[in-house]
């Protein structure tokens, strides 16, 4: 695998960071003064309206559309013991039991964005449209989290596309369709409090991952290099030079190592195909590539406990490719079922799970892949 210097850790500059309050308008200076974003707020309860808006999303990096009668691609979350999994149905988020694959419990709430459990396992961030739902696996509505707005015009995205939780879970990343990304402070049993809002707008966002120790988001898209972030500052601290294409998804590994995957570019022909390409940015600053996944980009990007197995889907793609970090050994999986969005490693390592538009929930224990009960 090749490797190479990461050039970008010369100071960009700040970039716009807005700080949340419970009410009226937030503006910032930066790139754009006259930009403004809705405040955020943290209320008690479910009090947000649960409309479903259709489109073509489902979240995440992947652009598949919602099979009603089945999960949304971009949406699976496995929880802290591994006993349980929550992904997005037609009528909103379902959980299931690992052991038997079969429905736990349906919360009916019409919400089919990103899904995120909380380290502790007591709450499910639940995205909607524009808002987030904190609820109990039992599915009661403790904390509705506002401010997101409109989707991006042209953008194909209609619901939040990521979230992330600090390891201590104390923070919750959330990055919207309208192409910003908020941070969520002090979560717990007393809410939350509204934070600062990252203008990644100019980067088309689709993708964004929490750094082991919480002070770094990553944040990648379609129109530029991937985004390094000061937590702590809100800030922009540096950006990933070498990435080839445009980078569609991001996650970190436990030692610190961040993982960009990126899609084909349009010059890419029949005559002449281009490989979507996959990437390891370590902590010393040095830029490996890995090996090239299936597909024309990468939708879907899953690390193993111990950071060592990095598995990756491309968009549409049934098969899902295995890169052993340590070995360096490459290992394609059986097709699954169906055509992959978002994948998740069980707590333990043994078992990675998947979410098909077509086939609902899927896993595998490294010989075959089972279905779950479907929703």
């Amino acid at each position: 695998m090749s490797r190479r210097r990461f050039l970008g850790l010369a100071g960009v500059g700040s970039a716009l960071a807005l700080l949340g309050a419970c009410d009226g308008t937030e503006e910032g200076t930066g790139m754009d003064p006259d930009t403004t974003h809705a405040a955020g707020a943290c209320q008690e309860g479910a009090v947000a309206a649960r409309t479903d808006p259709g489109g073509s999303d489902g979240g995440g990096a992947s652009r598949t559309g919602v099979d009603p009668s089945v999960v949304a691609p971009g949406a699976l979350a496995v929880s802290p013991d591994g006993t349980q999994l929550a992904a997005a149905a037609a009528t909103g988020t379902t959980l299931w039991s690992t052991a038997g694959g079969s429905v736990s419990a349906r919360f009916e709430n019409a919400l089919t964005g990103a899904l995120a459990w909380h380290p502790g396992g007591s709450l499910l961030a639940v995205g909607g449209s524009e808002h987030i739902e904190l609820t109990t696996p039992e599915g009661e509505v403790r904390w509705t989290l506002t401010g997101h707005g409109e989707p991006l015009p042209d953008s194909g995205r209609r619901r939040l596309q990521d979230l992330a939780f600090s390891a201590d879970g104390e923070l919750l990343a959330s990055l919207g369709a309208d192409g910003t990304v908020r941070l969520w402070r002090g979560i717990g049993e007393a809410g939350c409090t509204p934070g600062e809002v990252l203008d990644t707008t100019a980067l088309r966002p689709l993708s964004i991952a929490l750094s082991p120790d919480g002070r770094t988001l990553a944040v990648c898209g379609a129109e530029g290099a991937p985004q390094l972030w000061d937590v702590e500052e809100s800030t922009l601290s540096s950006e990933v030079d070498g990435v080839e294409f445009a980078p569609r998804a991001v996650a970190y590994a436990s030692d610190g190592t961040l993982l960009i995957g990126s899609g084909i570019p349009d010059t890419s022909t029949a005559g002449s195909p281009e490989r979507a390409r996959l990437y390891a940015l370590g902590t010393d600053g040095t830029l490996e590539r890995g090996p090239d996944p299936e597909g024309l980009d990468v939708s879907s990007i899953a690390v193993d406990p111990e950071g060592t197995r990095i598995a990756v889907v491309g968009r549409s793609e049934r098969r899902v490719m295995i890169w052993d970090r340590g070995t360096g050994d490459r290992e394609d999986l059986p097709d699954a079922p169906g055509s992959l969005g978002r994948l998740a490693w069980s707590p333990d390592g043994t078992t990675l799970h998947g979410v098909s538009p077509s086939h609902g929930v899927v896993s595998i224990d490294g010989t075959a892949w089972t279905a779950f009960d479907l929703p």
